[in-house]
């Protein structure tokens, strides 16, 4: 799959913003995002057995960081914004592919509606983030042997 990181930090965006309107919900946070594509990786490896994303997960002192994201959303709390056209697209081209949509929307659906602070709390109890120096790179193989083990049990009866 590989998908460019924007594509997806789009495709989330656009279902916040879908969110906000329907539901008058909070905006997508950078923190969040990133929570949510850690997730997305983990779900992605297990179940086809290739990395999502090419960008490495940090563990961060709170939660799961991703250079790239911070970077780009550097100074900012909320994400959504204004969504050109390019936004849209990515969502779209995302929605277009049957696996990869299944592995979003089930994250979206699982993990969508709790907060930043929720998510990192979760992800500081899942042993990749807890075995990794602040700072480090998750090693991969935990990710899968971790999410193979509980994260697709827990999803399965959530």
């Amino acid at each position: 799959m590989n998908n460019d990181i924007d594509q997806m930090v789009n495709w989330f965006r656009v279902k916040s913003a879908q969110q906000m309107q329907v539901f008058d919900a909070d905006e997508l946070s950078r923190s969040k995002v990133t929570q949510l594509l850690y997730y997305v990786q983990g779900i992605c490896v297990v179940v086809y057995g290739i990395n999502a994303f090419s960008d490495e997960l940090v563990a961060g002192e709170h939660g799961v960081l991703i250079p790239a994201v911070e970077a780009r959303y550097a100074g900012q709390t909320g994400i959504v914004g204004h969504l050109s056209a390019e936004d849209r697209a990515d969502y779209d081209y995302l929605a277009s592919i049957p696996q990869f949509r299944a592995i979003l929307d089930c994250v979206w659906q699982t993990f969508g509606n709790l907060s930043a602070i929720e998510l990192m709390e979760r992800v500081q109890c899942d042993q990749p983030w807890a075995e990794t120096v602040p700072g480090e790179v998750i090693d991969m193989h935990v990710m899968e042997d971790y999410f193979k083990d509980k994260v697709i049990a827990r999803i399965k009866t959530d």
